[in-house]
């Protein structure tokens, strides 16, 4: 029988949140579905940690020989997937009780894209939705206008394996961060509404990545595929005001981040 669901997990040396997030699946998910993990070569024990779960038909694993990055590997992952709809979940994530009726929810009314609120694990709110950082956008979304586009962070999308057709899945030209800024923005610029779902996930933000960078150096490629998402929609003078402009967001709101930024953004053009 077809899953309802396709659960796309991409991994890459989270230690046992990949466990954690395997174990709530096959806890709170009580409909037809398949759990599709994607390891992007892993060099921890975060697959053999899993290894009871590999033995379960409704999980798969699928081995890169190298890491391919996060879009590219949500790409591996939805092209051996086979179900109605899509749920692309981050592996430092935990689903929990309601779930199914989220994804009942979505196959009924299957032309909507749906997140779930994301909490941190001592239970405060982790993903409000974000302006697409254009200035016009930002003008419109500052006065509450329901023309302004938003996206979220990407640890949890539930979306159609036809709407995920249609905008054309991640976009590969991102290795890592601001893919999910351009998912939604093709997510708008083909009419798909974008709706909230129900059920609460716990997200350990930077499971994979914290590792990997500190803290300032993950500010510096994060600043690095925001420009790429800049050049590939836009131009080099819409980025700029859009630098601009926070610039004096911070100076007013958060003054103490201000020499972090600056030092991000300059540090970024010679990196």
């Amino acid at each position: 029988m077809k899953p309802v669901v396709s659960i796309i997990i991409v991994n890459y040396n989270t230690a046992n949140l990949l466990l954690n997030c395997l174990e709530s699946i096959k806890k709170y998910v009580n409909i037809n579905f398949e759990a599709i993990v994607v390891d992007n070569h892993s060099t921890d024990d975060s697959i053999a940690m899993c290894e009871k779960f590999w033995k379960d038909p409704e999980f798969r694993l699928i081995r890169s020989e190298k890491n391919a990055g996060f879009s590219k590997a949500n790409n591996i992952g939805a092209a051996a997937a086979s179900g109605f709809i899509y749920h692309f979940l981050n592996p430092d994530t935990e689903l929990s009780p309601g779930i199914t009726q989220d994804y009942l929810q979505a196959h009924v009314c299957p032309d909507a894209v749906y997140i779930n609120p994301l909490l941190n694990f001592d239970g405060s709110p982790e993903n409000d939705r974000m302006p697409i950082p254009v200035l016009r956008n930002i003008r419109l979304w500052n006065s509450g206008s329901d023309k302004a586009q938003y996206w979220y962070k990407g640890a949890s999308v539930i979306i159609s394996a036809r709407n995920f057709r249609k905008i054309g899945g991640w976009c590969e030209d991102y290795f890592l961060f601001a893919e999910d800024l351009d998912l939604f923005y093709e997510i708008w610029r083909h009419n798909i509404p974008v709706r909230d779902a129900r059920t609460k996930i716990y997200h350990l933000g930077g499971g994979s990545t914290m590792s990997k960078w500190s803290r300032f150096g993950r500010d510096i490629q994060v600043e690095k595929s925001n420009r790429l998402f800049f050049k590939k929609h836009f131009s080099r003078v819409e980025h700029f005001k859009s630098k601009i402009y926070y610039l004096f967001h911070y100076m007013l709101k958060r003054p103490g981040y201000v020499p972090r930024y600056l030092a991000t953004w300059i540090l970024s053009l010679w990196l």
